[in-house]
């Protein structure tokens, strides 16, 4: 149970000063052109939502739940407002972004964060007084050998299709792969595995304070940089990975918001920064220097569409209709190459982008729209419930384990890199994110099906 000591209130106290004086700040740089009151009051109640939840903290001092209200604040509050306040909404077909729909859609995003809310509350309450034991933990070492030498096979690969100079910027690190579905996996679970073994080593060293293999690890940790050198690949999976590497070598942090902090200073202008090596290779990225924009005109391009593409896709399906989880099915059943399956269906985003006839259809597609699409305002409300069961399921079990000096369980392993991935899967499209993610912790699922032993 967190105790709420001075020094924490203090902390709280700062946290939600900053937030609220950076929000007004922004606001007031904006052109103001949209003012409905109606649609200003619908913000003011989510952003009050929002604020009240991420002034609480967690005993370590994040968790997916924080996640969750993180994503809220910046992409369905202070961005959308921005945006609506300018009336000018990423991408096309702005005219479809009525006043109404925007209402419609904060009254939307209300109801799933209560719901979020409530669920996850339930949840926690009904484990509070249980622990779940978990009945296999991580052979490590074996793991661990096992792992460094298919990081050097996996790792040696990306290199020689790749070429070591193009290793270092987005737009060069493109492995030379002819299948598309084996470029899927070189992309995700070829390069997920030095990372694993990384981490794998780190949560040795947490338990036992020793290195194991020091050699060996050294090799492994360069072409893990190597490898997801952090201006070569997608800003999600760059803080995905090293936020992970993060959280298990620092595991608690003294001041409760010190890492939400930290999320919101990445993305306004760590994230933007960064994006110039997406479009050039790595010494003309540095030659033209790393571009800060204000955060008032950043709010404005297409990384932070997820509002607009929630109002789209209640749009589309007042045009089109649900999907009755047609969308979902496809989203579960991804692995599926579209050879044996011909129908199957594309990202919601890039299909609402398509039955536009936008040419460009690499859009977003919010986990709330997701949810919409499939069923409807149904759909908001079960996509809100198992949203809120499973991040308070990974909560709880992750605070309880996490400082134990018992093997190293499977949930240690996960929810580090669980913390970043839950932002690209709150912003979508669920296709693409979920695909991300299966193909990151697919060698975690290998080890458990081949390599586990019992507790005792």
């Amino acid at each position: 149970m967190f105790k709420f000591k001075l020094e924490n209130i203090i902390y709280t106290y700062i946290f939600i000063c900053i937030i609220i004086f950076g929000t007004f700040v922004i606001i007031f740089n904006v052109d103001i052109k949209n003012y409905n009151i109606i649609v200003i009051l619908t913000f003011i109640v989510n952003g009050i939502i929002i604020l009240i939840e991420l002034s609480k903290s967690s005993e370590l001092g994040y968790s997916l739940k924080e996640i969750f209200y993180l994503f809220m604040f910046i992409f369905m509050f202070i961005s959308p407002l921005v945006q609506y306040l300018y009336s000018k909404f990423p991408w096309w077909n702005t005219d479809l972004i009525t006043s109404e729909i925007v209402a419609y859609a904060n009254f939307m995003i209300m109801i799933f964060m209560l719901l979020y809310l409530c669920t996850y509350k339930l949840t926690m309450d009904i484990l509070k007084y249980k622990r779940i034991k978990y009945k296999s933990s991580i052979n490590i070492k074996r793991s661990m050998n096992l792992f460094f030498i298919a990081t050097v096979l996996c790792s040696s690969f990306i290199i020689l299709k790749t070429g070591f100079s193009n290793l270092f910027s987005r737009a060069t690190n493109i492995p030379r792969v002819e299948s598309s579905t084996f470029s899927l996996i070189v992309s995700n679970t070829f390069r997920a595995v030095p990372v694993l073994y990384v981490a794998l080593n780190l949560l040795y060293i947490k338990k036992n304070n020793i290195i194991y293999k020091k050699t060996q690890f050294i090799i492994g940790a360069l072409l893990m940089i190597l490898v997801n050198f952090p201006t070569a690949t997608a800003r999600f999976w760059m803080a995905s990975v090293y936020l992970g590497l993060l959280l298990i070598i620092k595991r608690k942090f003294k001041n409760p918001h010190l890492f939400k902090t930290i999320i919101i200073i990445g993305i306004l202008i760590i994230f933007p920064a960064i994006n110039i090596f997406r479009y050039n290779n790595f010494l003309d990225a540095i030659k033209q220097g790393l571009y800060i924009p204000n955060p008032s005109d950043a709010f404005l391009v297409g990384d932070f569409d997820s509002y607009s593409m929630l109002a789209r896709t209640i749009s589309y399906v007042d045009t089109y209709g649900i999907s009755w989880g047609h969308q979902l099915l496809g989203n579960i059943l991804f692995f599926i190459p579209r050879k044996i399956w011909p129908t199957k269906p594309i990202g919601s985003g890039a299909m609402i982008a398509t039955q536009m006839g936008w040419s460009f259809t690499n859009v977003s597609c919010p986990f709330i729209g997701e949810g919409y699409i499939n069923f409807g305002i149904i759909g908001v409300v079960l996509f809100a419930i198992i949203l809120g069961r499973l991040t308070a399921l990974f909560d709880k079990n992750y605070n309880e384990y996490c400082f134990t000096k018992e093997k190293i369980t499977y949930i240690e392993l996960v929810y580090p890199f669980s913390i970043g991935f839950l932002f690209f899967i709150l912003r979508g499209d669920l296709l693409s994110s979920l695909s991300y993610f299966i193909g990151f912790i697919t060698p975690i699922i290998l080890i458990w099906l081949f390599n586990y032993e019992k507790n005792k």
